[in-house]
């Protein structure tokens, strides 16, 4: 079974609550819909239940199902700022009612508190605001320094699955950055697969072809990686060719375990995955599924703002793949 179908089958048979925060969106509406309609999930929606409700009437959609919440009227919205009094310390309790009532930091709450299992913005919201989100109400996970993204990318024929990484978080990351980023893609990539992980890290270089500080910094990181994880196979310096092509991993890294055969592809920079994703999804057919956030204290994730309701719907399956994989070791 392809990958987005067992996800799909995974998803109906737990299927988790949602907490959409960017509702007041077409998208968000149809994904909400469809999610209840092939039963992936449970979703909320939180907006005006007016500004929901006319967009609703306009499409000719139906909202008589739907779960909707307005963030300045809820009941939790003292019990989320006083949770945060202790975290956010230069704030006052009635400022962080105020706070609290954004839709972002609303769901990214309903997630702390455990009435959500999944956040999921980035439809309207920008990325910057979506992670601000979620770093001051969730936090990092317990010992992960570094927050990130992965991509999963599936061949047009649906045989091969990828996790890109990092293809929307941070520009230039650090040789310890670059190490966590190489161990979150890879336990989350082994939960979505449940495929033994094969991380290559990239570089214009293969073991050293080329001398470049750039190249020094991934064959550090990759070090790293080999000492805090030894059981991982990891390999780097790698082209791009060298870690997807047998025949010329062979050829250019012949006593590597991963040259042409990885499937995890860790990035030097988000400069360098966020372009490569994007020629292997518009140039080579590949579907793209993401960005999923890593290293959160919690499943919240990022879309892009040009996503469609079904990549929405995409995420969500993914994630609670994710979530499942994850628990079951």
């Amino acid at each position: 079974m392809k990958l987005l179908e067992q996800c799909t089958v995974n998803a109906k048979k737990n299927p988790g609550w949602v907490v959409f925060p960017d509702a007041v969106d077409e998208r968000a509406i149809r994904a909400a819909l469809q999610i209840q309609k092939e039963g992936l999930g449970f979703p909320w929606l939180l907006g005006d239940f007016s500004a929901i409700q006319q967009i609703c009437q306009a499409q000719n959609l139906p909202y008589e199902s739907l779960n909707i919440i307005d963030p300045t009227q809820s009941e939790w919205i003292t019990e989320f700022a006083e949770r945060l009094l202790g975290k956010i310390k230069d704030k006052t309790l009635d400022d962080l009612k105020k706070m609290v009532q954004d839709p972002l930091w609303f769901g990214a709450s309903m997630l702390a508190t455990g009435r959500c299992d999944f956040c999921i913005a980035g439809n309207i919201s920008s990325t910057a605001n979506v992670l601000r989100a979620g770093l001051r109400i969730l936090g990092l996970q317990p010992g992960n320094q570094t927050l990130s993204s992965i991509m999963i990318m599936i061949s047009p024929d649906g045989k091969n699955v990828y996790g890109f990484s990092d293809c929307g978080v941070i520009p230039v990351p650090s040789i310890e950055q670059l190490a966590d980023i190489a161990m979150t893609t890879a336990e989350n990539f082994n939960a979505i697969t449940q495929q033994t992980p094969n991380v290559a890290m990239l570089s214009f270089s293969t073991k050293g072809s080329a001398k470049h500080d750039a190249v020094i910094k991934t064959q550090m990181a990759t070090q790293m990686v080999i000492e805090r994880a030894p059981n991982l196979n990891i390999d780097g310096d790698l082209q791009f060719d060298a870690a997807l092509v047998p025949s010329i991993g062979e050829k250019k890294a012949p006593s590597s375990k991963v040259a042409g055969k990885a499937n995890v592809l860790i990035f030097p920079s988000l400069e360098a995955g966020n372009i490569g994703y994007k020629i292997a999804q518009r140039m080579g057919g590949y579907e793209a599924i993401g960005p999923l956030i890593q290293g959160l204290n919690g499943e919240m994730h990022d879309l892009s703002r040009g996503c469609s309701w079904q990549d929405m719907v995409q995420v969500l399956v993914i994630a609670t793949q994710m979530k499942a994989g994850k628990k079951s070791r």
